[in-house]
């Protein structure tokens, strides 16, 4: 718990620092390495939850990771399909610029961290799948379950959603309140759907699509760069 609240947002600033004082030819060095330790740290942290899990041998439900069906779990489920579906089609269409266009503003804060190659986009693709699963398990499954002891169900979904939006500080005030709505979501989600199986899934596509609109943006080969 210490580990996500304490050390995880001053590490991320750091980095996130580091890699935007970094010259354009530094930070091609810079950005694999920092996807890659995202991926291991993140991988680390899920691995001592289920392991403390297992050794205390606690209810998997109770971690939210077992697939649960329910009607708002369906309903949430087509609602994400038709979005995706709905984003695809305009991407392709004539309202292609004006969503670029949006997405280079929304963007342009994490521009650095953003795959400029596509062995970056590979790696964040990968970074993408990684936050996805680990950081629902960690912020939205373990936190909501251990903050629930003392503050009960719904404030401990809120402080985990602040404690999210604060990992974030990298991005700004402006990241943290973003993110920290994304956190709220995403807590709803897991806890109308009574399982993490749905907020992984949204979380990873949310990120992958991230990476993907950024490089088409400031990758190699993008058709305009931003001013």
């Amino acid at each position: 718990m210490a580990v996500l609240v304490v050390l995880i947002p001053p590490r991320a600033w750091m980095s996130f620092r580091r890699l935007n004082a970094a010259s354009p030819e530094d930070r091609r060095r810079l950005r694999p390495q920092l996807y890659f330790f995202a991926m291991l740290s993140q991988w680390i942290i899920s691995g001592l939850v289920l392991t403390a899990w297992i050794t205390n041998r606690r209810p998997w439900a109770w971690l939210g990771v077992i697939p649960v069906f329910t009607y708002a779990a369906l309903g949430i489920a087509i609602g994400v399909a038709l979005i995706v579906t709905l984003m695809a089609l305009r991407s392709r269409g004539a309202d292609r610029e004006t969503m670029m266009a949006r997405a280079r503003a929304r963007l342009a804060h994490v521009e650095a961290m953003l795959p400029h190659t596509v062995r970056e986009l590979r790696l964040f693709s990968g970074l993408s799948i990684t936050a996805g699963v680990c950081e629902e398990l960690l912020f939205r499954g373990f936190m909501i379950w251990y903050l629930q002891h003392w503050l009960g169900l719904i404030p401990a979904a809120i402080v985990s959603s602040v404690f999210f939006g604060f990992g974030h500080l990298y991005q700004g005030l402006k990241g943290v309140l973003q993110t920290g709505l994304v956190g709220a979501f995403m807590a709803t989600v897991y806890l109308v759907s009574g399982s993490l199986v749905l907020p992984m899934l949204i979380h990873a596509l949310m990120d992958l699509y991230a990476g993907y609109v950024g490089y088409q943006l400031v990758g190699d080969g993008a058709e305009s760069q931003p001013a």
